[in-house]
């Protein structure tokens, strides 16, 4: 008993070494994050910097055209048709116009976001035809088509209300509405400083009358729904010709339309 008292007591000491975190995969994960985001915004970055018709292709290649989009989403998204090969003569189109079913040029609003453009190159040509080269300030791009018509063509001197033969061209550029499902901008523009007030208090209250003059002529005559259509007055203040010479104020005098797939605002 008394040599197991002295017999000497031993402690065993255990040193738990963990492995430093810098060893570990977790920054991998972080840093390919990293990469990720980083090429993601030199990505858009590019994108941003590309002209309409690189980003129609991107759009199509992204956008397989045999599979529609989703039926009843919001007419800013909605995408239509071309208006089709055109094969005949401006001479030709405009002999037809009397006999043509303003339901066959209504569009189907699930094309691919790439057709747009076609869609508005196509809608500018046919405008230039049927107004006999008449319209000027043509505008085409991936996100609208904008152009001006004269104001002789709709409206005589120094009035708010339609001339008589202005039907005839508020009809043309109609057959060309009723197809389109997009958003339409009727906006009225003045010279500067106006020749005529139309017997209105300012510039921008005598072109305003103008556009909703022109918006109820489409309205009436069922070219265009009432939704789908805002007139603007301008007055005189986006002139596309200097106000020095009697033929620059005459540019100025005119109606603007614009068609697009987002809504003014």
């Amino acid at each position: 008993m008394a040599e197991k008292a002295k017999a000497p007591i031993i402690i065993r000491k255990k040193v738990m070494a963990g492995g430093h975190g810098a060893h570990g995969g977790a920054w991998k994960v972080a840093f390919a994050d990293f990469m990720t985001a980083l090429m993601c915004f030199f990505l858009v970055m590019w994108l941003m910097g590309s002209d309409d018709e690189t980003r129609a292709a991107i759009a199509h290649y992204f956008n397989n055209p045999n599979t529609p989009y989703k039926q009843g989403r919001d007419p800013q998204s909605e995408m239509a048709r071309p208006l089709g090969d055109r094969k005949d003569s401006g001479d030709a189109i405009l002999k037809g116009l009397n006999g043509l079913n303003p339901d066959d040029l209504i569009q189907n609003p699930v094309r691919p976001v790439n057709d747009q453009l076609e869609t508005h190159k196509e809608l500018a040509d046919l405008a230039a035809e049927l107004l006999e080269g008449h319209i000027y300030g043509l505008d085409v791009n991936l996100d609208y088509v904008k152009f001006s018509v004269p104001e002789d063509l709709i409206f005589a001197p120094g009035s708010s209300r339609l001339k008589a033969e202005a039907g005839k061209n508020l009809d043309k550029l109609g057959q060309l509405f009723r197809g389109y499902r997009g958003y339409i901008t009727i906006e009225g523009h003045t010279d500067n400083p106006p020749s005529s007030l139309g017997g209105f208090a300012n510039a921008y209250e005598y072109s305003l009358a103008r556009a909703v003059a022109v918006m109820n002529y489409f309205i009436e005559h069922h070219w265009a729904r009432e939704d789908r259509l805002m007139p603007l007055g301008s007055g005189g203040r986006r002139s596309v010709s200097p106000n020095t010479t009697r033929e620059g104020r005459k540019m100025n005098r005119r109606i603007e339309f614009t068609l697009s797939y987002q809504k003014s605002r």
